[in-house]
């Protein structure tokens, strides 16, 4: 009889993650909004700039452990940390969480969306996710990371350190995350620094996912014992090996996660904080033992489901049998996209559709070089993804992706030619929105902007399939001629 192969399941496994993870579009237009409002908080006007406010994600989406919801209708809840530079003694939570309030508060489209919670701001935007933006200061005990957090139904400040956990995450990780961040840079010639963080994922990251959607099924009718995402995500990193194996790892982790619970010689049940001692992420078990064993119980189902997923004849059976575990649509989207027939399984179910980029228009209107051609060295050029101002740091580097509209792009001439010699750019815009603002480019040849002649900046204004070429003149004659570099805008 023929058993499904562990390379199979792995495969499977995979798409199953790929659908619970947030789109690549989505996660860009996160990183240009919350940038957006980090320059909005800390502009010169602002009664907060005097306090070096600072936006960055926490939790999950900073972890790169995404999980879409169970239902196909509701959004991705993405946790961010509004960093302001203010001493404990010289503010209280509730006038942090009001200063940041009031100046989100000042821009009329920022407004619009606004929801005040407990804790936090909550940015609820037309786009399919919401942002947590939560206000803390430094905290002066944990040097140079930590945090204290706002909790207005509190007396004191509570703790954290989101970046320091992240990079304790990562180096559970790190021999197969470096392997494949330099697969990836290989692939697209870039250096190790420049690949997107969200389109290199190890398994470890893989496997929070998977549980964490595991949980969320196993628990929808009984939330009060849900275990917290940190708990698993926490176990799941230390008991993670490296197995570069997504089903390997799954099954190793599901079976290893208990070793690194503790039980304390005072009774207590611990799962601590790898980089704040003395913090228990397990602190509600010893207050209600229900929990820790509903979180006992969810492991051995997690554990029975995945061994049994790899007895079974065909990856349409295996589909069958996590579907109850994982969801239909999910198991369904998976199968679907590895071509596995799906029997019982729904086949139609909502997704969220990448946004739609029109194809390369005429270019008529672009003119030829207008100096004399002799082609003896090299130029390619390199793009980068910056959503904030010009020559503000960059957030991922240009691939075959879309980029988002209205932010900044940064493009790089490397050559190979000797000095001297001048960089000209030729920018070519095409399609409708170009069009009809009058703005399809194309009859000039520009000098660069940026910080040296190497460097053109351009904006991203029209949707549509465009293109940049670089040309290098030495002596009149242009002796390098780069591809051109095609910059898909969507809306």
């Amino acid at each position: 009889m023929h058993m499904v192969m562990k390379e199979e399941l792995s495969d499977f496994l995979r798409a199953v993650a790929d659908d619970l993870d947030i789109p690549g579009h989505l996660y860009e237009d996160a990183v240009v909004k919350y940038t957006d409002v980090g320059e909005w908080l800390a502009q010169e006007d602002s009664e907060l700039a005097q306090f070096d406010p600072d936006i960055f994600p926490q939790g999950s989406f900073r972890l790169g452990t995404m999980v879409r919801p169970i239902n196909d209708s509701e959004e991705y809840d993405i946790d961010l940390v509004c960093h302001l530079k203010i001493r404990k003694e010289n503010t209280t939570q509730k006038e942090l969480k009001d200063r940041v309030g009031k100046r989100l508060k000042a821009r009329d489209d920022i407004k619009e969306i606004l929801i005040e919670s407990r804790r936090c701001w909550v940015l609820d935007y037309p786009e399919p996710f919401h942002m947590d933006v939560l206000p803390v200061i430094p905290n002066v005990e944990q040097p140079p990371n930590g945090i204290l957090l706002t909790d207005t139904e509190l007396r004191l400040w509570q703790f954290s350190n989101p970046i320091d956990y992240a990079e304790w995450f990562k180096e559970q990780m790190k021999v197969v995350l470096m392997e494949k961040r330099a697969a990836y840079a290989k692939r697209y010639q870039m250096s190790i620094e420049e690949v997107p963080e969200y389109e290199v994922k190890t398994p470890l990251q893989r496997v929070v996912q998977i549980l964490k959607r595991h949980r969320d099924i196993y628990f929808k009718d009984d939330l009060q014992n849900r275990p917290i995402s940190i708990i698993i995500t926490t176990l799941a990193a230390k008991a993670y090996a490296n197995q570069p194996d997504l089903y390997e790892a799954l099954v190793s982790v599901a079976t290893r996660m208990h070793e690194h619970i503790e039980k304390r010689d005072n009774g207590e049940w611990w799962v601590e904080n790898p980089v704040e001692e003395g913090e228990n992420f397990a602190h509600k078990w010893n207050e209600y033992p229900e929990r820790r064993e509903a979180f006992f119980n969810w492991l051995e189902k997690v554990r029975d489901d995945f061994v049994s997923a790899s007895q079974t004849e065909s990856l349409t059976k295996t589909a069958a049998a996590l579907s109850p575990a994982l969801g239909r649509n999910v198991v369904s989207r998976a199968a679907a996209s590895l071509g596995v027939p799906q029997s019982g399984l729904i086949t139609k179910s909502a997704t969220i559709s990448t946004p739609q980029v029109p194809a390369l228009a005429s270019s008529s209107h672009c003119v030829p070089p207008v100096w004399p051609i002799s082609l003896q060295y090299q130029v390619n050029i390199k793009g980068t993804v910056h959503p904030g101002s010009p020559r503000s740091k960059a957030k991922w580097a240009m691939t075959q992706r879309p980029v988002p509209r209205n932010v900044w792009l940064r493009f790089e001439a490397k050559t190979n030619v000797p000095e001297p010699y001048e960089v000209r750019w030729q920018v070519v815009n095409t399609g409708q929105d170009a069009i009809v603002a009058n703005g399809l480019r194309g009859d000039e040849f520009e000098e660069s902007n940026g910080a040296n002649k190497h460097i053109r900046w351009e904006g991203t204004e029209y949707r549509g399939t465009h293109w940049i070429e670089t040309f290098i003149i030495r002596h009149g004659v242009c002796v390098a001629r780069s591809q051109p570099f095609k910059v898909r805008i969507r809306g």
